[in-house]
């Protein structure tokens, strides 16, 4: 891993106790809830009147507490989640015993990124996803690894599914607040360099002062690396999840938030 992305893990372990207030706001049934219309109309998954021996197997990567891997499990998926760090992983324990007290978490640390693989049965997953911009969370350098990793999980015809961002106009600059529970705040300090492009973005405030930075991938990247290993681009949309009658529409070059679709062969 490289040190760049490595430094990601080591602040989601530092800012997993501010995690739940500062992104409180997501709702994961909902973003699921339209992820798996646009899997099943697109043909990848369906999950509908399927006995429990027979529900199809699904990996949330970078799973962090758990609101995702939850509600695909309401949704009628057999999940795991994954996640290189061990705080968001406790969190995502609390969180599934909470929900779900007679069901073990099936729940695993691991280095997404890692050369020798995810420790999973290759080709036993139906369906691998990524939530919360994960690929922007991966140096460039990690970047073919980590997709590598991903669909090495896949069965052949399974899908890959992930959000991403790509910048085209709007720049991420500038700081905002972030109220936690102590009722103080975490200010957030975005700073784009347009020539890797990243942005790091830095949060202080209630003692904590950390840096997080996100990649930018150009999507043909990612195509190109997943053909390498098997899978085919199946298509890009644009997310537009606040239009939940009309959340997906085919990706532009204007389009900023994405969900790329792959295909394992």
């Amino acid at each position: 891993m490289n040190r760049a992305t490595e430094m990601n893990v080591l602040f989601y372990d530092q800012f997993a106790p501010y995690y739940p207030a500062v992104y409180g706001f997501l709702d994961a049934e909902a973003t699921v809830g339209q992820w798996v219309q646009l899997l099943k109309r697109e043909g990848l998954a369906s999950s509908e009147n399927a006995p429990v021996r027979c529900r199809p197997k699904l990996l949330d990567a970078g799973c962090g507490p758990a609101w995702f891997l939850d509600a695909w499990a309401q949704a009628g998926f057999e999940v795991a989640g994954l996640d290189a760090s061990s705080a968001m992983l406790r969190l995502a324990r609390e969180e599934w015993q909470r929900r779900n007290p007679a069901s073990p978490p099936g729940l695993v640390q691991a280095d997404l990124c890692a050369v020798d693989g995810l420790p999973f049965a290759p080709a036993t997953m139906d369906v691998v996803v990524g939530h919360s911009h994960l690929p922007n969370l991966i140096h460039p350098e990690d970047l073919t690894s980590f997709l590598r990793n991903l669909i090495d999980c896949l069965r052949p015809g399974g899908c890959l599914a992930f959000d991403h961002t790509r910048i085209v106009g709007n720049t991420p600059n500038g700081t905002e607040d972030h109220p936690i529970s102590s009722g103080g705040a975490l200010l957030r300090t975005s700073r784009y360099d347009p020539d890797v492009p990243c942005c790091v973005q830095r949060w202080q405030g209630d003692g904590f002062t950390g840096e997080e930075t996100y990649w930018f991938h150009n999507p043909n990247d990612l195509d190109t690396i997943a053909q390498s290993r098997g899978a085919r681009l199946w298509k890009r949309m644009e997310w537009a999840p606040d239009k939940p009658h009309h959340p997906f529409v085919p990706a532009t070059a204007k389009s900023e938030r994405l969900v790329s679709l792959y295909r394992r062969l």
